[in-house]
């Protein structure tokens, strides 16, 4: 493990640099500086450029219409990879859904992965339409593969991802090329993309993870408020139900103010994430509290997640020196905080692994939970004017979580025979799946489906629009003895990635592998899909 080694889902493989060029089909991202918004003197005045900065990534160079295209960063990666030969190592973690690369990247001292130094993930355009974060990654990777970082490399390692989404920054659009929202398929893993991550994740064991977006500058906001966002930096750490405590205060009471005492010494602005629908009658909320998204999922994996968004969906080039620095100063401020702890945060990782697989056939865990309404003032800046507004509005806060359902935790879960997809999606989350080669007698319980109808998954802001549908259900719980036959799957709680397996299998949640119709909800008659087991396995 301590290097890229070859097997299904995470190959290395350095390609030469022209095969790069005939990975994608399009030179260049269908990027319409036309389609963009432009803003009004008196706002556009409150982000100047950052003062002595300047970057050299393709996306800047005044004579290039669009962003940094596929093709130009894999070549850029592959010479950095050529020049930094000591503490760059390249490789692939798949391919997207229309074949395009999914180019990983390790720092590390002598290029390889040390499991006992602590490692960031870096993870930049899930989204296509969010092109700083892209262009920020080069940046910061090679500044960090420079000789006169070596002695941060000798203490952390770092794994990136600098485009999730190349079918989407090809087109210049959110979803991925099968019209999915790879940021909400993290726990169902349909989308190569997410089962890329999912499968470097698995490998590395990230102590801290770091999502890089953007947000919509105008637009919805305009509409509801009047007025453009005012704040540059949009951040928020892992927020969901049974969530490790450790990692949720690390996150809130480390590695955030770290970030935020970085951002706002370079003049910059930041806030807690949040968005809202078009609807006007919408609330404004942080972000979601579900366990689908990739920085919910990596607190679930028990790293220190963190999204950092900011100020750039329907900007165009407008203000991006100031954006991608924005990005550039958070990392930095991240590796450094990862630095200075070194050792203890290696064991921060392992204690809350112990911590979480302790817990099976303890307790209670949460099945639903949603966001605190509150409220709360904002600030945006006049469409026309530049002024500011202050509007006081109805707020969806994901720090203090509403337990809407709960239950106790049981040992583990069984699968039958039929239910394969939902074992390869476990497995793929990196979850231990173990079969049954022989018949038992087992203390469980049964799920005893009230109801099963078509519903929607919801956010804090309402029906997420391109989340699909799904099977909204309502259960009941029977205790039996059940005499479980030969050739099904069990699935222990006494893991480390417990967290993710409640999410997947307890049916009434709006992610789990039931509502997704990845298990299908039994007709009377049927026998059982899965169970609750109320004692260990052996």
């Amino acid at each position: 493990m301590r290097n890229f080694k070859p097997n299904r889902l995470l190959a290395h493989v350095l390609l030469a640099p022209a095969a790069y060029f005939l990975i994608a089909n399009d030179a260049w991202a269908q990027f319409d500086p036309g389609r963009e918004a432009t803003e009004a003197p008196g706002v556009a005045a409150h982000f100047p450029d950052p003062a002595g900065v300047r970057f050299a990534t393709p996306g800047f160079d005044p004579a290039q219409p669009d962003f940094t295209s596929h093709a130009q960063m894999m070549a850029r990666l592959q010479a950095l990879a050529e020049s930094q030969p000591r503490s760059v190592r390249l490789g692939s973690a798949g391919a997207s859904a229309q074949g395009r690369d999914l180019p990983t990247v390790l720092l590390a001292e002598g290029g390889r992965w040390r499991p006992e130094g602590p490692t960031l993930m870096l993870v930049a355009h899930q989204h296509g339409n969010e092109p700083a974060p892209g262009e920020a990654m080069l940046v910061l990777l090679e500044r960090w593969a420079a000789p006169e970082s070596a002695a941060l490399l000798k203490r952390v390692n770092v794994v990136a991802l600098p485009r999730a989404n190349p079918d989407g920054a090809a087109a210049f659009k959110r979803v991925g090329s099968d019209g999915a929202d790879i940021n909400r398929d993290h726990l169902l893993l349909r989308t190569p993309e997410a089962r890329a991550m999912a499968a470097v994740a698995t490998r590395y064991r990230p102590q801290v993870v770091l999502d890089m977006h953007e947000f919509t500058a105008g637009e919805r906001w305009i509409k509801k408020f009047g007025g453009w966002t005012s704040t540059d930096v949009m951040l928020q750490s892992a927020m969901t139900g049974n969530l490790s405590p450790e990692i949720a205060q690390a996150g809130l009471d480390v590695f955030l103010p770290a970030i935020r005492r970085a951002v706002q010494a370079e003049g910059l602005r930041d806030d807690w994430y949040n968005t809202t629908s078009a609807d006007p009658q919408s609330p404004v909320a942080m972000g979601g509290v579900q366990p689908d998204t990739w920085r919910n999922i990596g607190g679930l994996r028990n790293a220190v997640s963190i999204l950092h968004e900011t100020r750039g969906i329907g900007l165009g080039k407008a203000h991006l020196a100031r954006r991608v620095q924005s990005h550039v100063v958070a990392a930095q401020a991240l590796i450094e905080q990862m630095a200075a702890q070194g050792p203890a945060l290696v064991a921060l990782g392992r204690r809350v692994d112990r911590d979480v697989a302790a817990q099976a056939c303890k307790g209670q865990i949460t099945v639903a939970a949603g966001q605190t309404p509150e409220k709360r003032t904002l600030t945006f800046y006049d469409a026309k004017t530049g002024a500011e507004l202050k509007p006081t509005v109805d707020w969806g806060s994901a720090l203090t979580l509403r337990v809407q359902r709960e239950r106790a935790r049981p040992c583990g879960y069984w699968l039958a025979p039929s239910e394969k997809p939902a074992v390869e999606a476990l497995r793929a989350l990196g979850v231990q799946v173990k079969s049954m080669p022989g018949a038992r007698q087992v203390s469980a319980e049964r799920y005893v489906f009230k109801s099963a109808e078509q519903g929607q998954r919801q956010d804090g802001r309402g029906a997420i629009q391109d989340a699909g549908g799904i099977v909204k259900t309502e259960v009941a719980l029977a205790p039996a003895r059940v005499r479980l036959p030969a050739g099904g799957w069990t699935v222990s709680l006494a893991q480390p990635l417990a967290g993710l397996v409640t999410a997947a299998l307890e049916p009434d949640s709006q992610n789990s592998y039931v509502a997704a119709r990845m298990i299908a909800v039994p007709k009377e008659g049927e026998g059982d899909r899965l169970l609750r087991l109320m004692a260990p396995v052996r």
